[in-house]
């Protein structure tokens, strides 16, 4: 595979906190986001709760004019150079790579400026709506600011962007296409139209996010950016860096059944897991923490409790596993990024990210979510597991050093 691939830096932007320390804080703690709604007035809608960003300034890094998803991005990466301590003018900006993208892309804009474009199109309010709409504009506005010249990757996944976001990095630098790279995802979906669809589709909760619960109704939407800096393990030793954990290795699978639902006769999910575990050439029994999908729907936690029941064997009951979704909300596109991030901080500061509210499982999802609140553990292999719309699944392993 080439160079070993470690990460040294990580920025977040999410609903229980904005960089590193208030988001393990709010990991710690066990602490849920969710709340009503404030971007728009909800009276005549039927949903009504939601997982946003608080207290976040825009015009600190002169973003205030960009789509929601754009700002997260741009702020996730100025923290994720800062937690490297890296200085991108002090390199050749043809060697730093980019895989940032989003599911989505700029919902907030499509949302605000769609009834004042069908009314008075103009090609200066089009030229606005495309440079705010479109997904891979995260990675250029990073660029733009950085100056950043090397090659730019901007994959869509669904759900499961963030993961391969952050595999595609790596990917580049273990194959030398480049020496350092800023790889993640952001989402900013908290619009009418988006809430409205996962609602018509059966998967939006009414009452609140509780992954494995006997009582589940599906999830809620959150929002936010997650962003880690990527180099080899040859850098990061010669620059002196933290280094939070190696990338291990990374799978991909596909269901090809249905758009929206997976099937347990293909075991998408598991046939994954057990590639990256041959791929990382680690069993079952070496690892530490695995960072669920756990999107609260009935079916999706039953799925992904079995599937890695089939994954893991006889030795799936003992690796402790949690859905932080419950805390973040749903970050769609964002979230596999983010789920990253929470495994270096849990790995690096010794304790197992919590499913929040999981106080009465369903007797069919009997694995240990690590119910309620934190743990202390050491962890030196972890998993994320994402999965999304499509039939994407996705997975990376982390180690540590």
């Amino acid at each position: 595979m080439g160079k070993r691939v470690v990460i040294t830096g990580a920025g977040v932007v999410s609903p229980i906190g904005t960089g590193l320390k208030a988001f393990a804080a709010g990991l710690r703690a066990g602490r849920s986001a969710a709340a009503p709604i404030q971007a728009f007035d909800t009276e005549k809608y039927p949903f009504k709760l939601a997982h946003e960003v608080k207290n976040f300034d825009a015009r600190a890094l002169g973003t205030h004019l960009l789509d929601p998803f754009i700002q997260y991005a741009v702020k996730a990466a100025d923290e994720a150079l800062r937690d490297a301590r890296f200085d991108p003018s002090g390199v050749d900006p043809y060697r730093i790579a980019l895989s940032v993208s989003s599911s989505k892309g700029g919902m907030h804009t499509l949302d605000r400026f769609k009834a004042r474009f069908t009314a008075r199109p103009s090609a200066i309010l089009g030229a606005r709506i495309y440079a705010n709409l479109v997904p891979n504009f995260a990675a250029q506005w990073i660029a733009r600011r950085w100056k950043i010249q090397g090659p730019a990757k901007c994959y869509v996944a669904a759900c499961a962007t963030g993961t391969v976001a952050v595999e595609e990095g790596a990917h580049m630098i273990a194959g030398g296409q480049a020496d350092y790279c800023l790889a993640g995802a952001s989402d900013a979906s908290i619009v009418p139209l988006m809430l409205a669809g996962y609602r018509q589709m059966k998967a939006l909760s009414d009452t609140g996010m509780r992954p494995f619960h006997k009582n589940r109704d599906g999830f809620l939407v959150g929002e936010g950016a997650g962003i880690v800096f990527l180099e080899s393990l040859e850098s990061a030793r010669a620059r002196g860096a933290q280094i939070y954990a190696e990338v291990l290795g990374a799978a991909q699978g596909t269901d090809s059944t249905h758009a929206l639902h997976f099937s347990p006769d293909e075991n998408a999910l598991s046939r994954t897991v057990k590639k990256l575990l041959q791929k990382i050439d680690r069993g079952p029994q070496d690892v530490g923490y695995v960072n669920l999908h756990g999107t609260a729907t009935r079916a999706g936690d039953i799925y992904e409790t079995e599937q890695l029941k089939k994954a893991f064997g006889s030795q799936a009951a003992s690796i402790p596993m949690s859905a932080t979704k419950a805390m973040t909300g749903h970050m769609l596109g964002a979230s596999g990024a983010v789920e990253i991030i929470i495994c270096l901080l849990a790995m690096q500061d010794g304790f197992l990210p919590p499913t929040a509210g999981l106080d009465d499982p369903d007797p069919a999802c009997d694995l240990d979510y690590v119910a309620g609140a934190a743990r202390p553990a050491k962890i030196n292999t972890a998993i994320s597991v994402s999965m999304g719309f499509g039939g994407h699944v996705a997975t990376l392993a982390l180690g540590k050093l």
